[in-house]
C-alpha cells in the first residue's frame, strides 16, 4: 500500500484544519482535488496539510499537482519502484520543497534527461549517475543568502553549497531515489556551513556531496569536518518522519537529527530549574555554539514536566541558556566530560557583569578511512569529471560575455559600461534582460530601466523576468519627479525590499485596494501599517524564514510570518508612491516623510526609539569586522538576537551605531588555527536620546605553533621549467604557498575566499606560490578570477616525485587532502599550515603571515 490508513487518517484530519486556515485561497489551492484520482488526492492532501503557510500563499493547487502526477508515475517506471511506499515516498520523493527555494516545476524537465541515463541501473549507480549530471551542469559558488530554484541553478552554473544540494536532490527526486538534503547549520571549528545530500538506497542512506561527483558513494572532503559537527540534520514537512531522532516535531514539520550517520554523538540532558530548585517547566533552552562571532543556537528546545530536555550532539564545547519570562542563565557545557547540566533560572532578569571571557574547544573528529580505487575506476572517474566541465562550459559560452556584451551595450548609450555589467551579470537569464531593454512600450525609459537593474543583487539578474521588471518600472515611474534621485530609486522604483523572491506586486495591490484605503495610506503610511497589522494576523514562525509571503497571497491568506508581514507594508508604500524600506538591522520598517526617515515597530505603529553607541578599539591596530570579530546582540524576552550589521566594521578608532534603545551584548573572537576560540563578551544598555560608550578588545591568547622545514623540493614553471622552492622564496619576504587541486573542492571554497577578501590580499600584497597539479589547470574559471584580482600570484606545478607527507605529519594534519597551504615566514620555514576542508584559510593566512 502506497499510504497506510493510518496515515492516511492522519493526512485526512490535518488537511480539513488546513482547509479552514486557507479558506481565502480555497479555489486557487483546492479546486484541483475535484480531477484527482483517490491517489492522486491523498498526495495532494499530504503535501498540503504540511506545508509552510507561505507555500499556501504563494502558489496555486494546480503546481502542486503536478509534483504528485509526476511522483505516481515515475514511481511505476523505475525498477525500484516497489519499495517507495509510506513516510519514505512522503518525505523524499514527492515532497516538492527542499530548502527556502522559489518552488518551480522542475521534475519533468530533469527526468527526461536523467530517466535514459539511469533506468537500467541499480540505485546505487543511479545516484552516481545523477550527481555527475548535476556536476555537468553546476559547481561550487558563493552566493547570497536567498536560496536559487534549481532551474537558476542551472542558468547560473553555479551555486553554494545550500544551491548544489538542493539541485542534487531535485535531481534524485526526479527520478523516484528518495534524496534529502542534510545541513551542518554551523560549524564548531570554523565559521561557515554546509549541506550536501543523502540518498536512500535499498534500505539505507548514504551521503555525497552535490555537484561534486565521485565513483562511490559515503565518501568526500567534508568528512573529517563532519566528525567534529554539533548537529547535522535534515528536515521532512511531516509529522511521520520515521523512526530517525528528531530535534524537534511542530504540527508541520519534522526536523531530524542525522549526526550519529558522520560523528560520535552523546544525549546530553540540561536540567532546568528556578531560583528555589523547583523544575521549571516549558522553559527554552538554547544549545549554542560560536560561530561569525555571534552565540548561534543549534536547537531551541522546550523542557519537559520535570524541566528536563535532551539533545544529541558531539563531543564538542557547547553555551546553554536556558530562559524563561524575560529572565535567562548560562552555562557552559563541555561535551566530552558531560552527560547532564543543572542550571537555574533567576526568577527576573538579571543583570551581566561590564564582561566575560570564554573559550570554546570543537571537537577533535575522527579521519575518515578511504578506499583506494582501482585504476580503472579512476580513469572513468577523470573521464566523466572531464566530459561533465566540457558540457557546462559550452554552455557558459552561449551568455553574454567580454566583446558579445559590449556589442549589445553599444546600442544603449549614454549607458554602455552599465549595461554591458548588467547582461554579464544576467548569465543564462540574459533573454529576459534582452527582452527588457528592447521592449517597445519602454524604449523611452532607459535611464530608468538602468537605475531599476542597479538596485538588484547579483542573483536577482538570474532568475528575474522581463515581465517583472516592465511591471515595476512602469507603476514607479510616475512617482520620479517626486523625491530627488537617490531617495526614488532606491525606495520607490527598487523592488527588492528584503531577500525575497522578486515578484510583480504594485498592479496587483493597487487592484486590492479601494481609493479611500490609497488615499489615506499616502497620506498616514501608519494607516498601511496598522492595515497590514489588523488584515494579516502572525502566523508561526519556522526555520523557514527567509522564505517571503508574496504581498497579494499574504492578504489573500490573512496569515504570515513577522518578516512577510513588514516586506507587504513597504510594498504598498512604494505602490502608491511613498519611499519606504525594511530595516533588517533592528527588523524595524521605516517610511519617508518631510526629510526624515521613520522606524516603525510592534503590532500597532510605533515610533522606534533610539540611542547611540560607540564601541572604540582598546588596540588600534585590530581590525573589527561584523561576523568576522564582532557581533552585537539585543536582548529581547529573555534571548539575545544578533544584529544584522553585515557592512559594519571599525576601521579608524572607533564606530558609532543608532540603534533601538535596550539591553545589548557585544562578542568579540579571536579563533585559533587549531578551530579553538577565545571570546570575550561585554553588556551594555542604550538609552533614549543618549550616546553610551563602550572599549573592546579580541582576546589575544598564545597560538599554536610549529616551525618546520621545508624541503627544497623541484617544481616546473608553465612552460615546463624546472626550478627549486628555495629560488622561489626571497629572503626576508613572507610568503604563502597553497598546493592546489582545481575544479573541486575544497580548492574551490579556497579561492572563493580569496577573492571575498581580495582588498585584504591588496593591502597586504604577500609573496604568494600556487603549485598546480597540472598547466592545464591555469584554465580553471575560479583561479582565473583571483589571477585576474592578484596577478602577481605566481604559477607553478607540482612534480610527480613531491611528496607532501612530512608537511602533513609535521603540522599533524591527519586529512591528507588538497588544498595543503601555509605560510613561509622565514625562508624554507613554515610556521602554520592547513589543509583540506578547513574555512576561513584564506584569512588564516593572512593573519598568520609574518
Amino acid at each position: 500500500m502506497l499510504v497506510s490508513l493510518e496515515h492516511q487518517k492522519a493526512i485526512e484530519a490535518r488537511f480539513e484544519e488546513v482547509r479552514e486556515i486557507a479558506k481565502g485561497r480555497s479555489e486557487a489551492l483546492f479546486s484541483v482535488l475535484d480531477t484527482c484520482t483517490e491517489e492522486e488526492a491523498i498526495c495532494l492532501k499530504y503535501l498540503y496539510a504540511y506545508m509552510p503557510e507561505h507555500d499556501l500563499a504563494n502558489y496555486d493547487g494546480a503546481l502542486f499537482l503536478q509534483f504528485v502526477k509526476q511522483a505516481l508515475a515515475v514511481r511505476k517506471m523505475v525498477p525500484w519502484g516497489d519499495k517507495l511506499t509510506g513516510e519514505l515516498f512522503l518525505n523524499y520523493v514527492l515532497q516538492y520543497r527542499i530548502n527556502n527555494e522559489n518552488v518551480e516545476f522542475y521534475k519533468d524537465a530533469f527526468a527526461d534527461e536523467l530517466l535514459p541515463r539511469v533506468k537500467d541501473l541499480n540505485m546505487h549507480d543511479a545516484v552516481i549517475e545523477t550527481n555527475y549530471w548535476c556536476f555537468e551542469k553546476a559547481t561550487y559558488q558563493s552566493t547570497d543568502i536567498r536560496t536559487a530554484s534549481p532551474f537558476t541553478v542551472l542558468r547560473n552554473t553555479y551555486g553554494r553549497c545550500g544551491e548544489e544540494s538542493t539541485l542534487c536532490t531535485a535531481a534524485l527526486r526526479s527520478v523516484g531515489i528518495p534524496a534529502r538534503q542534510v545541513y551542518a547549520p554551523r560549524w564548531a571549528h570554523c565559521d561557515d556551513n554546509h549541506a550536501w545530500t543523502e540518498a536512500w538506497i535499498d534500505g539505507e542512506w548514504h551521503f555525497l556531496g552535490a555537484c561534486e561527483p565521485e565513483m562511490q558513494l559515503d565518501t568526500g572532503w567534508f568528512l573529517l569536518p563532519a566528525s567534529k559537527g554539533m548537529l547535522i540534520h535534515t528536515r521532512a514537512f511531516s509529522t511521520f518522519p520515521g523512526d530517525e531522532p528528531c530535534v524537534y516535531q511542530t504540527e508541520r514539520i519534522a526536523e531530524v537529527n542525522v549526526l550519529d550517520h558522520y560523528a560520535q554523538v552523546k544525549t546530553i540532558t540540561v536540567k532546568v530549574t528556578d531560583a528555589k530548585g523547583n523544575p521549571l517547566t516549558d522553559a527554552k533552552v538554547r544549545f549554542e555554539l560560536i560561530n561569525y562571532s555571534e552565540l548561534y543556537p543549534l536547537a531551541d528546545l522546550k523542557t519537559n514536566a520535570q524541566g528536563e530536555v535532551s539533545f544529541i550532539t558531539g563531543l564538542g564545547d557547547l553555551m546553554i541558556c536556558a530562559y524563561k519570562d524575560g529572565a535567562h542563565a548560562y552555562a557552559k557545557m563541555d561535551v566530552r566530560t558531560m552527560d547532564t547540566l543543572e542550571i537555574a533560572v533567576p526568577d527576573t532578569f538579571v543583570v551581566e557583569g561590564d564582561e566575560a571571557d570564554l573559550t570554546m574547544i570543537p571537537a577533535e573528529g575522527k579521519v575518515p578511512t578511504e578506499t583506494e580505487l582501482p585504476e580503472e575506476v579512476k580513469a572513468m572517474h577523470e573521464q566523466k569529471h572531464a566530459r561533465a566541465l566540457e558540457i557546462r562550459g559550452g554552455f557558459k559560452a552561449t551568455f553574454y560575455a567580454g566583446e558579445k556584451a559590449a556589442e549589445f551595450a553599444s546600442h544603449y548609450a549614454p549607458f554602455e559600461k552599465e549595461v554591458a555589467e548588467i547582461i554579464e551579470k544576467a548569465l543564462g537569464n540574459y533573454q529576459e534582460i534582452i527582452n527588457f531593454f528592447q521592449d517597445s512600450e519602454t524604449k523611452e525609459l532607459l535611464e530608468e530601466k538602468v537605475s531599476l537593474l542597479g538596485t538588484l543583487n547579483k542573483k536577482d539578474f538570474t532568475d528575474i523576468t522581463c515581465e517583472i521588471l516592465k511591471a515595476h518600472l512602469q507603476a514607479a515611474v510616475e512617482y520620479k519627479e517626486d523625491f530627488d534621485n537617490v531617495t526614488f530609486v532606491n525606495y520607490i522604483l527598487a523592488p527588492r525590499i528584503a531577500s525575497e523572491m522578486i515578484e510583480s506586486y504594485r498592479p496587483e495591490l493597487l487592484a486590492r485596494l479601494d481609493e479611500t484605503q490609497k488615499v489615506a495610506f499616502k497620506q498616514n503610511p501608519e494607516a498601511a501599517y496598522n492595515y497590514v497589522m489588523a488584515n494579516v494576523k502572525h502566523g508561526e514562525e519556522t526555520n523557514y524564514s527567509l522564505v517571503y509571503t508574496r504581498p497579494v497571497g499574504l492578504l489573500d491568506l490573512g496569515i504570515g510570518n513577522d518578516a512577510s508581514r513588514k516586506v507587504l507594508f513597504v510594498a504598498i508604500c512604494r505602490t502608491l508612491g511613498v519611499p519606504a524600506k525594511y530595516v533588517r538591522e533592528n527588523n524595524t520598517v521605516a517610511y519617508y516623510k518631510e526629510g526624515r526617515w521613520i522606524n516603525l515597530t510592534g503590532e500597532v505603529a510605533a515610533e522606534v526609539q533610539t540611542g547611540t553607541l560607540k564601541l572604540v578599539k582598546g588596540d588600534v591596530d585590530q581590525a573589527f569586522d561584523y561576523y568576522r570579530n564582532f557581533t552585537i546582540a539585543k536582548l529581547t524576552d529573555g534571548v539575545y538576537t544578533t544584529l544584522e550589521l553585515d557592512n559594519v566594521s571599525i576601521e579608524g578608532e572607533s564606530v558609532t551605531l543608532s540603534l533601538e534603545c535596550g539591553h545589548y551584548r557585544i562578542l568579540t573572537t579571536n579563533r585559533q588555527a587549531d578551530g579553538t576560540l577565545h571570546a570575550r563578551m561585554y553588556y551594555t544598555d542604550v538609552t533614549l536620546g543618549e550616546e553610551v560608550s563602550l572599549t573592546i578588545e579580541v582576546r589575544h591568547e598564545e597560538d599554536t605553533k610549529k616551525v618546520v622545514e621545508i624541503s627544497d623540493e623541484e617544481v616546473m614553471t608553465l612552460e615546463g621549467e624546472t626550478r627549486r622552492v628555495s629560488e622561489l622564496v626571497a629572503d626576508n619576504v613572507p610568503a604563502i604557498v597553497a598546493y592546489l587541486e582545481v575544479s573541486g573542492e575544497p580548492t574551490e571554497h579556497l579561492l572563493n575566499e580569496m577573492l571575498e577578501g581580495v582588498e585584504k590580499y591588496r593591502q597586504a600584497m604577500p609573496h604568494i606560490l600556487f603549485i598546480l597539479k597540472d598547466a592545464k589547470d591555469i584554465n580553471d574559471p575560479t583561479l582565473q578570477k583571483v589571477l585576474k584580482v592578484l596577478p602577481h600570484i605566481e604559477l607553478y606545478v607540482k612534480k610527480d616525485e613531491v611528496v607532501l607527507d612530512a608537511l602533513y605529519e609535521a603540522f599533524e594534519i591527519h586529512d591528507k587532502k588538497y588544498p595543503l597551504a601555509y605560510d613561509m615566514n622565514a625562508p624554507m620555514k613554515a610556521q602554520y599550515a592547513w589543509a583540506g576542508y578547513n574555512v576561513g584559510i584564506g584569512e588564516l593566512l593572512l593573519k598568520y603571515l609574518g
